[in-house]
């Protein structure tokens, strides 16, 4: 019987992980006792509504194999949503106000309103001005008109947070809306990339609450009440109530599952992990079973934040990326479009097109809320809609007195309201008959026309752009790794020469070769077709692992739930003291005694911060490193004391 178990079958522990991929949306079920994965589905990624796509995968999933679904611990869920929201301008309209800080001429902060008051701390916690309790009102009045959410944000508020905990009382009696404070999402310095970080979370918060409602009502009616845990940037798990909190911590959540997810299924603790999707090729590195985190936080579009996420390189090289030809050489990305087998399966009139006007690119309108655009450009989405894939040429004619200016199609496709057509890896892959997806007639037809524009051997240039998609990823790959070693970027026509020379095996009088120190795990659904050839190009072990299709939902669901705090105590005035977010400045008269409080008060808090996130049998670790000499009452330098939490995530243990 699907979805329910035999009588005579031994329970098992199963997870169930979603992945939301640029392309598609993938679904697993593991054996969280053996990693052995028991069933895979995939289904067309819904860019208008996730939830659709993620319900498509579900059912598959449902459909294809029999299990009792209260054997499922946990779900897992990696989302694209944050990412896509921020990049594309989505979400609500939030007010800020600063506390002992203004900003500087180019500083972006994304709310709508803003204002500042006094009130400030020193580097060690102590009040430097009290806050502004007078101009506090007023300062509410002006960021509150027309906004859906308040941040509050004080300078130094990571080593003292009282002035931003006062005030939101203070803002939540006033207005009744939601409040988010500065200190509470990163316990880094960064008064811009908090605040930055701060504003983003709260503009996200009515976009992860109305997804995450949908999917678990949607669940539900499945009759899957499994736990929900969503998966963090930093590869981490966290509880549905959790995420609807803090949106912002799913920022890149999809690389950091698809490392994760590598991990598990090559068996490999140290290594590479390169994830090719639809929209990017992604690379991260495993050391010792452990990510390697961003130093200075998430960047995501022009936004730098101190969200902690998984240190990802992401090129503009996917499954669905744009071939185009610039100055005489082959070039992919960075915009991701729909491969053309596949817009000729779902808009029948569009291979007569191609055949008509010998082109390929035309736009297609996503059926997403046009309310706040112009009404130019919302007669041009009508067009579309109505009308299916067209060329810019093709509206301008069909709409003779609507005034639309040159930019009209680049700005709805920035606005991610329309995407193009094109020639893709995908069309390349489905015309050599190594692929099946869409149309290959029309995938071939693409490439027919693009070889006779540009005077090229059809069958050539199919061969050699499939084999350059692996030159280029070893090109990022390298560019990752020298950048990582000395700080900057392998730049200029010398630098493009020798990675040539390496990743596109050249002829010249200087032979090139590099070997890596560790071995290569791809993943995702075209990996193999394209990694195995970096085994000769780096000279190191590759190893593309069954099920590699849908690595990423085993990475949603294969994780723990985890947080990590470091305090430092510091000596002044032979007195030991430290100061952290979640507690008042504290000094003692021994170091011993510091370090002790300290070790106390971290454990406790890494232990709440992983049972709020959802886990449960929780272990913690706690160390302490120091740096400088003496003891008891006289020490120089600090002492640093850094408390880890794990716990299971799900049913509790």
């Amino acid at each position: 019987m699907r979805g329910s178990r035999k009588e005579d079958e031994f329970l098992r522990e199963l997870g169930l992980g979603i992945d939301t991929g640029g392309t598609y949306t993938d679904a697993a079920v593991v054996d969280l006792a053996t990693r052995k994965v028991l069933a895979k589905a995939k289904a067309p990624t819904t860019h208008d509504d996730l939830s659709v796509g993620i319900l498509g995968a579900v059912d598959a999933i449902l459909a294809s194999f029999s299990f009792d679904v209260s054997e499922l611990s946990h779900v897992g869920i990696s989302t694209t949503l944050a990412t896509n929201s921020i990049l594309e301008g989505r979400g609500s309209d939030v007010g800020l106000i600063g506390i002992g800080w203004t900003p500087k001429a180019k500083w972006e902060l994304g709310a709508k309103r803003t204002a500042f008051i006094n009130g400030s701390f020193d580097p060690r916690g102590r009040e430097v001005d009290p806050l502004e309790e007078e101009r506090v009102e007023s300062a509410v009045e002006e960021v509150s008109a027309d906004v859906d959410a308040i941040v509050i944000s004080g300078i130094f508020s990571v080593v003292n947070s009282c002035h931003e905990e006062k005030l939101r009382e203070l803002v939540s009696k006033k207005t009744g809306l939601p409040v988010v404070l500065g200190h509470e999402l990163t316990a880094e310095l960064g008064i811009l990339e908090r605040s930055v970080t701060a504003v983003l979370n709260a503009k996200l918060l009515p976009v992860m609450e109305a997804f995450m409602d949908g999917v678990v009502e949607a669940l539900h009616a499945r009759s899957i009440a499994a736990p929900i845990m969503v998966y963090k940037g930093d590869g981490s798990l966290m509880s549905v109530e959790r995420a609807k909190a803090r949106p912002v911590e799913t920022i890149l959540s999809g690389p950091a599952a698809s490392l994760i997810g590598g991990r598990v299924l090559s068996g490999l603790d140290t290594c590479i992990v390169i994830d090719i999707g639809g929209t990017s090729t992604d690379i991260a590195f495993l050391d010792e079973g452990f990510p390697r985190l961003s130093r200075s936080g998430a960047i995501v579009g022009r936004w730098r934040t101190r969200v902690r996420a998984t240190d990802i390189w992401t090129a503009a090289l996917g499954g669905d990326s744009r071939i185009s030809m610039v100055d005489g050489r082959i070039t992919f990305g960075p915009e991701r479009v729909v491969p053309l087998g596949v817009a000729a399966d779902a808009h029948q009139r569009l291979l007569h097109k191609m055949q008509k006007y010998r082109r390929f690119e035309f736009l297609i309108a996503y059926n997403r809320d046009d309310s706040r655009l112009e009404k130019e450009e919302r007669a041009v989405l009508k067009l579309l809609r109505e009308k299916g894939p067209m060329s810019p040429e093709e509206i301008v004619q069909a709409l003779p007195d609507v005034y639309l200016p040159r930019s009209f199609a680049s700005d709805l496709r920035s606005r991610g309201q329309v995407i193009s057509t094109g020639l893709t890896p995908t069309d390349l892959l489905n015309a050599a008959g190594d692929y099946s997806r869409g149309s290959r007639y029309a995938s071939d037809l693409g490439v027919e026309v693009f070889t006779s524009t540009y005077g090229l051997d059809k069958d050539e240039f199919v061969r050699s752009t499939l084999e350059l998609v692996s030159s280029r990823m070893a090109e990022e790959l390298l560019y990752k790794i020298i950048e990582d070693g000395s700080g900057g970027l392998l730049q200029g026509k010398g630098g493009e020469y020798l990675l040539d020379l390496i990743t596109r095996e050249a002829k010249g009088p200087l032979e090139m070769t590099v070997r890596l120190d560790r071995p290569i795990v791809g993943i995702g659904a075209p990996a193999h077709f394209f990694v195995p050839r970096l085994e000769r190009l780096l000279n190191t072990k590759v190893v593309v692992p069954e099920n590699h299709q849908v690595g990423n939902a085993i990475g949603a669901v294969c994780s723990m739930v985890f947080d990590s705090v470091t305090i430092q105590v510091h000596s002044r005035d032979n007195r030991f003291h430290f100061v952290a977010p979640f507690c008042e400045p504290q000094e003692f008269d021994r170091l011993e005694a510091a370090v002790e409080a300290a070790k106390a008060m971290a454990l406790e808090h890494v232990r709440q911060q992983v049972r709020l996130a959802g886990g449960s049998g929780i272990t913690t670790k706690v160390e302490v490193r120091g740096q400088g000499s003496g003891s008891g009452r006289f020490m120089l330098g600090w002492t640093q004391v850094t408390a880890r939490a794990s716990g299971k995530p799900g049913k509790p243990i």
